[in-house]
């Protein structure tokens, strides 16, 4: 029987702004190998990935059989639907929120039935997101937070429907960006990740 963590999502998982051995995932892994030495760790994080992205990459072949092999997932993923909204925004193009709120659902939900046909038994962690959006002005802000609360209830329903542990990811950033977050104010600082894997040993 395989013995594998498996990483999935974005530049969350993928670390980016961090050296590896302080993302998220290799601390959670590190944590997760005292107690089970013989455990493997394979990150597929992508750098800008949207859910529809993962919803194709979980259904590849490569993809498929590691998820068929863990005994642990943990899956970032939403941000860059998020982004992608924002940045219509901000250069006054306009966006369809509904329909990017809809395609996120049910791309979680495509995701969430993937991974559970092909292991109904793995334990699966899946973070919450926190607010991706650079500092807007204030209509923005408020259209920004609706976004995200929004978002995290299609998370949330996932994770009933399929068996998921949520991690209050969004919750514990809320209010300590300047803190958590680095230089971009997006991606996680060291202790952004530290606290992250903190969470998932944590739920």
């Amino acid at each position: 029987m395989s013995n594998i963590y498996l990483a999935l999502g974005d530049s969350l998982t993928t670390g980016y702004g961090v050296e590896p051995s302080q993302s998220f995932a290799f601390l959670f892994y590190r944590n997760l190998a005292v107690y089970d030495p013989d455990l493997k760790y394979v990150n597929l994080g992508v750098n800008g990935l949207t859910s529809h992205e993962l919803a194709a990459l979980v259904s590849q072949e490569r993809t498929f059989l590691l998820i068929k092999q863990a005994k642990i997932i943990s899956i970032t993923i939403g941000s860059n639907d998020l982004l992608a909204v924002g940045k219509s925004l901000i250069i006054g193009a306009g966006a369809n929120i509904d329909l990017t709120l809809g395609d996120l659902n049910h791309n979680l939900l495509v995701i969430g039935s993937f991974i559970r046909r092909a292991n109904p038994s793995a334990l699966v962690k899946i973070a919450t997101i926190y607010n991706p959006l650079p500092p807007m002005n204030k209509q923005s802000t408020v259209l920004a937070e609706g976004l995200v609360k929004t978002s995290n209830r299609s998370i949330r329903k996932m994770a009933r429907e399929y068996r998921f542990i949520v991690v209050p990811v969004a919750k514990a950033v809320s209010g300590q960006e300047q803190i958590l977050l680095g230089p971009d104010l997006i991606h996680p600082n060291y202790l952004g990740h530290k606290l992250i894997a903190d969470l998932l040993v944590k739920y």
